[in-house]
């Protein structure tokens, strides 16, 4: 099987992420257009439901599989790097069967007496079987990430995006004159689609590697026969059990958002259709902007932890500092910046891509949390290949204390969404604090400030006042909005990149690292 470098399968993962993330956000654009701010969000009301779901389904067994198998081969165990994925099959399957056979006779409950809206029954029977689907392709991906393979990962994941994106767009055409809720079931629909889409290529492209080891390993891969199930269960339940706990806080807090904002809106005074339309913009507009990038920590973290796990259980701890150096770096050098951009051009861009201009506060105000949000996802993938979940755990848990609170209090006549806003994006920061006090703690604060903070703050400052010089110097030509906001975005990227280059933030060694 081949096998990547840390970087090399970061690369991989962020090439098709990027595609990915692309395809679905021009998607993202399609469906504002077509369903509008409410059908948008009464998806993202069951949204959360199913991410719930779908946690409960894998219960963290395949996080956990893709921090063992990395030790395990470093033991030469081939037969029980096989072992621990038929565990995964086995108990992912029972768990998502059951899930679907819980939630499908409730769906009218939920609808009618948790959402308080009859509409979001039929998004809800339209996204239950993707449960299934993606629980299943889970425990192939984290077999391969385990393997330092995340090729098949980018393939399922692209495979997954572009089918999503065709089954989306055909089902809205179709029911472009039927009521909203139609289109939001059609939206649900594309998933379903997608999810199955890539566990079909997944399963093809696991055959294909388990004849190959089959022919290359065949005495390591049947060596010992009886192996202890039970045993590698207790050890792979103890790992994703807190991986669990802390990816339900997560959803929980989701479905709490999905619920509370409205309803806090509706008690100050909103209607239903006014409520839901604000979520959508936060949730559906803002949030999905300043994600947009985690296209990278995402594919960082994918890469991290079977990589941490390979070096801790080899105590290379000379690695796991070099590594942990090299995302905060990447952290920095991406979230800096764009906290500049979405601050400045918060209501440029949601008019340019969603025509919600008055998105463009939100933006704004989230966009403070961009670096933060971004170390949170690596920092908890860190502490997860350090075999400390736990403490992942316990600081989303306080964090996600604190953003309720907030929303409870803030969200309202004044300061109205923009409260719910700040609350989450100060969730967002406290957790990323805790999680880098906690990950200094186990392996030392041993990084470089003016490599990793100062010159990217450096070059971050110096765009924040080039930006509205840029939109000056283009105010009296005659061109369109569109083109205006695109030339000052793409200006500000490459000047960004040659003040990095300038003060050598990024050297020819850091791109040698991701040479594949």
């Amino acid at each position: 099987m081949r096998k990547q470098t840390f970087l090399q399968g970061a690369l991989i993962l962020m090439i098709a992420g990027l595609f990915n993330r692309v395809i679905g956000f021009i998607l993202r654009i399609i469906i504002v257009r077509m369903a509008g701010d409410e059908g948008l969000g009464l998806f993202q009301r069951v949204f959360p439901l199913f991410f719930t779901l779908l946690l409960f389904s894998t219960s963290g067994f395949p996080a956990a599989m893709s921090k063992l198998l990395p030790e395990r081969m470093a033991r030469n165990d081939l037969q029980g790097s096989y072992n621990l994925l038929k565990l995964s099959l086995v108990f992912v399957l029972c768990m998502s069967s059951l899930m679907i056979a819980i939630i499908l006779p409730g769906a009218e409950f939920i609808s009618t007496v948790i959402y308080k809206d009859s509409r979001t029954i039929l998004p809800i029977l339209a996204i239950l079987p993707a449960l299934l689907f993606g629980s299943l392709s889970s425990c192939f991906n984290a077999f391969f990430q385990g393997m330092h393979n995340m090729m098949p990962t980018a393939l399922a994941q692209t495979t997954e995006q572009l089918s999503r994106f065709f089954v989306t767009l055909l089902f809205l055409t179709l029911l472009r004159n039927y009521a909203i809720h139609y289109r939001s079931a059609a939206i649900a629909l594309g998933i379903t689609i997608g999810e199955f889409s890539a566990f079909i290529l997944l399963i093809i492209l696991f055959i294909n590697n388990l004849f190959r080891d089959f022919r290359i390993d065949r005495e390591k891969l049947y060596k010992n026969l009886r192996y202890n199930y039970r045993k590698d269960f207790k050890e792979m339940a103890g790992l994703a059990l807190p991986i669990t706990v802390a990816r339900l806080a997560h959803s929980l807090m989701m479905n709490g958002e999905a619920i509370l904002i409205p309803r806090q809106l509706q008690l100050k005074g909103y209607s239903l259709a006014g409520a839901t339309s604000l979520y959508g913009q936060l949730s559906g507009m803002a949030e999905q902007l300043i994600y947009l990038p985690t296209v990278i920590t995402i594919a960082l973290t994918t890469s991290l932890v079977p990589t941490i796990a390979d070096a801790y259980a080899r105590k290379d701890f000379q690695k796991i500092k070099n590594n942990y150096r090299d995302v905060i770096r990447i952290c920095t050098y991406l979230g800096f910046p764009l906290t500049v951009i979405f601050h400045r051009l918060g209501t440029e861009l949601c008019e340019l891509l969603f025509a919600y201009p008055q998105a463009g506060k939100l933006l704004s105000i989230m966009g403070f949390s961009c670096t933060f949000l971004y170390y949170q996802q690596v920092s908890n993938g860190m502490l997860n290949g350090l075999g400390k979940p736990g403490l992942s755990l316990l600081n989303m848990l306080i964090a996600s204390g604190i953003k309720l609170l907030g929303i409870f209090l803030l969200t309202g006549p004044f300061p109205g969404i923009n409260g719910a806003a700040i609350s989450i994006s100060l969730g967002t920061i406290l957790s990323a604090i805790l999680n880098f006090i906690c990950i200094g703690d186990n392996i030392g604060y041993s990084i470089s400030i003016k490599d990793c903070f100062a010159k990217p703050l450096l070059a971050s400052i110096i765009l924040f006042y080039t930006i509205p010089l840029l939109q000056k110097l283009l105010a009296p030509i005659n061109i369109s909005f569109k083109l205006a906001v695109t030339i000052v975005l793409f200006i500000s990227a490459v000047i960004y990149i040659i003040i990095m280059l300038a003060i050598k933030a990024i050297t020819t060694e850091d791109l040698r690292h991701f040479r594949i």
